[in-house]
């Protein structure tokens, strides 16, 4: 195993070094003036380097195996999110907020099957789904504890090659839970609680509320006073989907509405743009209790799967594409308590037809 290893980092290591000679960041296709071969390379952008295929080819050995228990998931003839068998019998893991409740999945193999929810963890964000197919290879979990800063990963896919490569940015580490913000400023009027500000570019300026608007409840609970609103919606992530039942002008009116994070009231779109020029981010990206930070860049239908170091060991799943520069995963240390308690039914489905997405989620 140690031996293993020892080569594989020597190969991602010469194979790394060989692409960064061949890819410059943001240079430009050059017209040299001599018959120098280099310099008649279109040379990619930096963030692509990782993405070469001489670089993912170093990872072939590391995936081997856990492509085997990476599985897709499909809705409307798209791949919506990646998932991880976890149990031989057919139990798959993966993010519940990238699917829907009719998706299908499609195995390593190539069969194409139906799934059924069986489970849901929304603080995790994490959706447990029984399909018909049993001796499926499952998931053989590492030790995340025990990586640091600069360890290699992969990204598994079910294929041959691997998704995606990165390194750890911090090791597992608990978050804390952010703060969701409805955007309105509020005050007590005789019985009532009325809206006298509306922040731009907030959750309710985005909803249509006015000042005016009297808020009656907040999902189907009564609001008597500011107070009453404001501890309702902290209890909540941002990116839930709220019910507000308002007054106006005599008449009642039913508003939903997506809660915002309170950190980037005031510069949303700033932050937005900047935080989406690597590409789309997940829309669930906060709110997990514990993480592992990496660098891979993902997109948000690549989260669900393993995320493997060089033995091929999962030491976690990947839950979501932060910004630019960051992604996140759920460390095998902390979430595989977790879907033994899914696996023994402590987080039963809800009933009914219902889209995973819908589900109390963050962004």
């Amino acid at each position: 195993m140690v031996l293993r290893r020892t080569t594989s980092l020597y190969v991602i290591a010469v194979s790394y070094l060989l692409a960064c000679c061949l890819l410059t960041s943001g240079a430009r296709a050059v017209e040299p003036a001599s018959s120098n071969w280099l310099a008649r390379i279109r040379l990619l952008p930096g963030e692509n380097e990782r993405s070469h295929r001489t670089i993912k080819a170093a990872f072939h050995e590391a995936v081997s195996d856990a492509n085997k228990y990476t599985v897709s998931f499909h809705s409307d003839g798209s791949q919506v999110a990646l998932g991880t068998i976890i149990d031989s019998d057919g139990y798959i893991v993966t993010k519940a907020s990238e699917v829907q409740a009719d998706v299908t999945c499609r195995l390593g193999d190539g069969r194409t099957v139906a799934t059924k929810l069986v489970s849901l963890h929304s603080e995790y964000d994490l959706a447990l789904l029984k399909v018909n197919a049993t001796q499926l290879p499952a998931v053989r979990w590492g030790e995340s504890s025990k990586l640091t800063a600069g360890s290699w990963l992969a990204t598994t896919s079910p294929t041959l090659e691997p998704t995606a490569i990165g390194i750890v940015s911090s090791p597992a580490r608990p978050l804390p839970k952010p703060q969701a913000i409805l955007g309105v400023g509020l005050e007590q009027f005789g019985e009532l609680t009325r809206v006298n500000r509306v922040i731009e570019g907030s959750a309710a300026s985005n909803a249509g509320l006015q000042i005016g608007d009297v808020i009656a409840s907040v999902n189907g609970q009564a609001m008597d006073r500011p107070q009453t609103v404001s501890a309702t919606i902290r209890s909540l992530l941002p990116g839930d989907h709220v019910s507000l039942v308002i007054k106006r002008s005599g008449r009642s009116l039913s508003v939903p509405a997506v809660l915002g994070d309170a950190t980037r009231v005031g510069n949303l779109e700033q932050v937005e743009l900047m935080e989406s020029l690597g590409g789309p981010l997940s829309k669930r990206r906060s709110g997990f209790p514990y993480v592992l930070e990496h660098d891979t860049v993902l997109r948000p239908k690549d989260c669900g799967g393993p995320l493997v170091d060089l033995d091929g060991n999962a030491v976690g799943i990947n839950i979501a594409r932060v910004s630019r520069v960051a992604s996140y995963a759920l460390p095998a240390s902390a979430i595989k308590p977790i879907l033994a308690d899914m696996m023994a039914g402590k987080f039963p489905a809800p009933t009914g037809p219902i889209a995973l997405e819908t589900v109390s989620t963050g962004e």
